[in-house]
């Protein structure tokens, strides 16, 4: 009884039907009943509203309508998503080749994962996986100068900071977004698992089993097969109703050949069974990959021996619904409980917290002149080359934009961040407005004056909707007063 409540519970986390129906018409073998899935995926879809996940899906399925469906009035259809697939993806890899050659050039040993490892290390199934970004593992000991090198090649940070903030807070980072130009999106890792199945100590056995690839004319390393599922699971299994390719990586990399003796290795250091055994269960049932039934037997054991464990990966794992029930809010808690432990990790050595706006603002705007993105402060009591410790009571004017957001500055010194000063404003329409920040600062004697910077909450590639931009965008300010207040030098 209890196997078949498992086994239940497994399955209520795989694709939703009109998923599964493109999986199986892309990857079974038996023509038949993949020419089957496509017919009952062909007369349920709306194909003037098919969602992102299906986009991906159909011009991987695309590669076997002439044998499938042969008769289909949607062939050219078809065939126009995945040439537009294709070319966009084309166009991120080429834009994100810029950024390989760089550390290339620095002898940055590179491993190409996800959808892009899959490209880089070739085969005929490889045309099909759309990528929208480039996710690219650099030794922990290469992240920050391969960081560096992007940052001085035009990469900007997609996360809220300047380059110089991330430079700061690399030593606890997973990994950081880059993006450049109109289609650019670089990962840029220090490990191939996030929270929570990373482990330092097992990442140098995934170089050593790596094998030679190449993208964007560059050569690279690939994980080997085995890894390559390890790794799909991983990633895919969180936020997994974004995308179903990472079910079709799994497959692609069973039928290179998986060694699963190594496999259920990895699984049980990294406490993937939960994942695994959902994700490897799909594989064998419904794409009929040749999974050990010996192997679903064990993770199924061992992922309900951590049932706290096993409900917050079926959480993540499960197609995503609107409504509201034991699974949305597990879900809910599950990610969010996985970010916080990601965000304590991140900062867990940086004590510099985010100051926030002052309720006393100290009076009206009284400073004229026009609004900057980034300002030098002047410290009247400190001289060059001289230590400092104190705080700056600072007070900015803001044109506030006719939206709720985050407003985020920076206190920065030529290549060191000192601290993050945050306002979070509601939507009252485009007004003019005071905020006043308290900011403890410590300035070492090489640090130079200490200059105030707006920073984007977040930031886009060329091609995004000016909108979404402006949203999000930097906001210009006016310093209309500064007072200092020095300490005493610690003894």
């Amino acid at each position: 009884m209890r196997g078949k409540i498992l086994a239940l519970l497994l399955r209520s986390a795989w694709p939703r039907p009109s998923i599964d129906r493109l999986l199986r018409a892309a990857m079974l073998d038996d023509s038949n009943a993949a020419a089957a899935a496509w017919h009952e995926f062909e007369a349920s879809a709306d194909f003037d509203h098919l969602t992102a996940g299906e986009m991906r899906l159909i011009a991987f399925a695309s590669r076997r309508l002439r044998a499938l469906a042969p008769e289909s009035p949607m062939r050219a259809r078809i065939g126009g998503i995945e040439r537009a697939n294709w070319s966009q993806s084309q166009m991120v890899i080429g834009e994100a080749g810029g950024g390989l050659r760089v550390l290339a050039a620095a002898s940055i040993d590179m491993l190409v994962i996800k959808g892009a490892g899959r490209l880089a290390a070739g085969g005929p199934t490889a045309r099909g996986r759309v990528v929208n970004d480039v996710d690219v593992v650099v030794r922990p000991d290469d992240l920050k100068r391969a960081f560096d090198l992007l940052t001085a090649d035009g990469w900007l940070p997609a996360e809220s900071g300047t380059a110089v903030y991330h430079a700061g807070h690399l030593a606890g980072a997973v990994g950081i977004n880059l993006v450049r130009g109109r289609f650019g999106n670089l990962d840029l890792h220090r490990t191939a698992f996030h929270p929570p199945y990373e482990s330092a100590a097992e990442d140098a056995a995934i170089w050593d089993r790596s094998a030679s690839g190449a993208i964007a004319y560059t050569p690279v390393r690939v994980p080997s097969a085995t890894d390559a599922v390890a790794i799909a699971i991983a990633h895919g299994s969180l936020d997994a109703h974004k995308s179903s390719d990472w079910l079709v990586d799994i497959a692609v990399a069973i039928d290179s050949g998986v060694d699963w003796v190594l496999l259920q290795e990895i699984i049980e250091r990294r406490r993937l069974h939960a994942a695994a055994a959902t994700a490897l269960g799909y594989a064998r049932e419904r794409l009929e990959r040749p999974v050990p039934e010996s192997v679903i037997v064990s993770l199924e054991k061992k992922a309900a021996r951590r049932p706290v464990s096993l409900l917050a990966a079926l959480a993540e794992t499960r197609p995503k619904t609107d409504r509201i029930g034991f699974f949305w809010l597990a879900r809910a808690v599950a990610k969010q409980s996985r970010l916080m432990r990601t965000y304590r990790r991140r900062f867990s050595g940086d004590r510099r917290r985010v100051v926030l706006p002052s309720l006393l603002t100290g009076g009206s705007v009284t400073a004229s002149g026009a609004k900057v993105l980034e300002e030098p402060l002047v410290l009247p009591d400190r001289k060059p080359g001289e230590a400092w410790r104190g705080s700056l009571d600072i007070t900015v004017s803001v044109d506030l934009p006719p939206a709720s957001r985050r407003i985020d500055f920076e206190l920065n010194s030529h290549g060191r961040h000192h601290a993050r000063l945050r306002a979070i404003v509601l939507n009252r329409g485009r007004r003019e407005r005071l905020l006043r920040f308290n900011v403890p600062v410590e300035l070492a004697p090489d640090d130079t004056a200490p200059v105030l910077v707006a920073a984007a909450s977040r930031i886009f590639n060329a091609n995004a909707p000016q909108a979404l931009v402006e949203r999000y965008a930097a906001t210009p300010f006016r310093v209309v007063r500064l007072r200092t207040r020095r300490l005493l030098p610690k003894t």
